[in-house]
């Protein structure tokens, strides 16, 4: 992709939004675009990945794998989300795999070329400790309901976390939604209908409405 239209891209990305036109056009100069297929699994808990990465199209998954090879997925990453942040100011080594739900372009830029971009304009940083503020708070509130919730409390506690006026639009398969709650898609499927027929909730295709918020 020439540099001046990955430029028009990543100047509409939230991270980005305060840079002038000379640091747009050095990121656009400098930065790489990665290609991931459907289903590959790009970063591991054995490898290294320095470096700041934004997912540009696609979507992305950060899982966990058990001994017994049950996978927890932890977050769903969609366009403009940055991720790896724990390993751009460490090591590099992640806690977690990251697979591609999609074909996927990833932004990526080198620690020394984002350490000069942070130094010009710190609200890069303020961002990002914004951006892992709020997934931290978001584990916190998933390690709460895996050890301490019924499946139908899980379900509706992850409702209420992303719903915009009472309305959830799932961007993600419930095969997906089922392991972030922690249980099968079958079991999914059955909480699901039963709280509609409870009137908790009404789905309309991917819509999910949620009609007793506080129940």
């Amino acid at each position: 992709m020439p540099p001046s239209e990955l430029k028009n891209e990543i100047s509409a990305l939230p991270i980005f939004a305060r840079l002038d036109d000379a640091q747009l056009d050095r990121i656009a100069s400098h930065a790489e675009v990665l290609r991931f297929p459907r289903k590959s699994l790009f970063f591991s808990e054995d490898n290294s990945a320095q470096g700041l990465h934004v997912l540009l199209t696609g979507q992305v998954k950060l899982f966990r794998l058990a001994e017994d090879g049950k996978e927890q997925t932890i977050f769903v990453f969609g366009p403009g989300e940055p991720f790896c942040l724990c390993s751009t100011f460490s090591d590099g080594k992640l806690p977690a795999n990251l697979g591609a739900l999609e074909d996927s372009r990833v932004l990526f830029i080198r620690p020394k070329e984002y350490e000069r971009l942070v130094r010009e304009d710190p609200s890069i940083l303020l961002t990002m400790m914004r951006v892992m503020s709020r997934r931290l708070k978001d584990a916190m509130d998933m390690i709460d309901s895996l050890s301490l919730k019924q499946v139908p409390s899980r379900l509706m506690a992850y409702f209420q976390s992303r719903h915009q006026d009472g309305r959830v639009t799932l961007d993600l398969s419930q095969r997906e939604l089922a392991k972030i709650i922690g249980i099968t898609p079958e079991a999914l499927s059955r909480t699901l209908r039963k709280m509609a027929d409870n009137g908790d909730i009404r789905m309309d295709g991917n819509d999910i409405f949620l009609l007793d918020m506080k129940g």
